[in-house]
């Protein structure tokens, strides 16, 4: 879906309140500065937009992910109330950027060419025609089962962790900026957008289907994998093209549901210890398994929220699972 409201508008509307009006009003003294209308600008402002107010978009280079820049802030991590994982209120010390949407195939082929990198084969993958999930040695990144007609425009699956460790460090070398993976933190800060509800648009899943692409009742219909749907209708049964659903107050589109996203920190069972800030959480020597994000085009409303997060072998490759980046701008 496209987005029908000017973007410091949707910030307002979309946030509510006081925040929300505070967040349009970043926006709004962006776009008086650039003299422009909200989007990507083009390579050589970069540089500036990285010293712009919040909300700002902006791409390194013509086949470089766009980036916004989100505000420093403060948000509670974790859901309240739960027993594992806990919640713990988090700063966000400096602003940074984030990917606006998921890394395309697109945009992973041009780091495959430029950087010669190989990644292995093989994909977990949905076998829709048995409603069943299998190690297929012969899907990659180039051919996943499902979506069934990949194009560029969709989200890169089937990578594993170093995958996209790759890319984004492929990433920094090309531009000479600190592109790397977000942390659990930033992740979870970038989905609320300063919502403290269970999802960035409310409580309910049955609101969503304008804003994320999960397991709903048109992937039942299709797919039939005996889980419980979300109770509306986003229009795919599985993989959409990346942006066609609502960004949330801070401009992102596809956090929730498409292709879960790996982060930086290892898995841990609960938030207990951890510093109060997004720096990630990972250990002397690393881990074998990380943290991912946001759930799937298969995932069911509980993996649909802005604190769920579960945890997968580094080596994992699957259709329902890729990343975006984050760049960490200049103090």
């Amino acid at each position: 879906m496209s987005l029908l409201l000017s973007l410091p508008s949707r910030l307002c509307l979309r946030q509510g309140g006081f925040a929300g009006f505070v967040a349009g009003l970043w926006l709004a003294a962006a776009v008086a500065l650039l003299g422009a209308v909200p989007g990507s600008l083009p390579v050589a402002a970069a540089a500036e937009a990285r010293a712009a107010a919040p909300g700002t978009f902006f791409r390194d280079c013509p086949d470089c992910p766009e980036m916004v820049v989100l505000p420093p802030g403060t948000f509670v991590l974790g859901t309240p109330g739960e027993a594992v994982p806990g919640s713990l209120v988090v700063k966000v010390p400096h602003a940074f950027a984030l990917g606006r949407r998921e890394v395309t195939r697109g945009e992973y082929a041009k780091f495959i060419a430029e950087a010669a990198y190989e990644p292995k084969s093989g994909c977990r993958s949905l076998d829709v025609a048995v409603a069943r999930y299998r190690q297929d040695r012969t899907r990659s990144w180039q051919n996943p089962l499902v979506p069934a007609l990949p194009e560029d425009s969709h989200p890169v699956s089937c990578v594993s962790f170093a995958d996209a460790q790759a890319y984004t460090q492929w990433l920094a070398r090309k531009t000479g900026k600190a592109y790397r993976l977000p942390s659990e933190g930033e992740w979870e800060y970038a989905a609320r957008a300063g919502s403290t509800t269970l999802r960035p648009w409310g409580d309910e899943a049955a609101l969503g289907c304008a804003e994320a692409n999960g397991y709903d009742l048109v992937a039942e219909e299709v797919l039939h994998l005996g889980q419980v749907p979300v109770p509306c209708r986003d229009g795919f049964s599985d993989v959409a093209p990346v942006g066609r659903f609502h960004a949330n107050a801070f401009g992102l589109q596809d956090l929730l549901g498409n292709v879960a996203e790996w982060t930086l920190d290892c898995v841990t069972d609960s938030y207990t210890g951890r510093a109060e800030d997004v720096r990630p959480w990972v250990w002397v020597g690393g881990c074998t398994q990380h943290v991912v994000r946001g759930g799937a085009w298969n995932s069911p409303p509980v993996a649909l929220r802005s604190a769920a997060r579960s945890g997968m072998e580094a080596n994992e490759r699957n259709d329902a699972l890729g990343f975006r980046v984050a760049q960490e701008l200049d103090k």
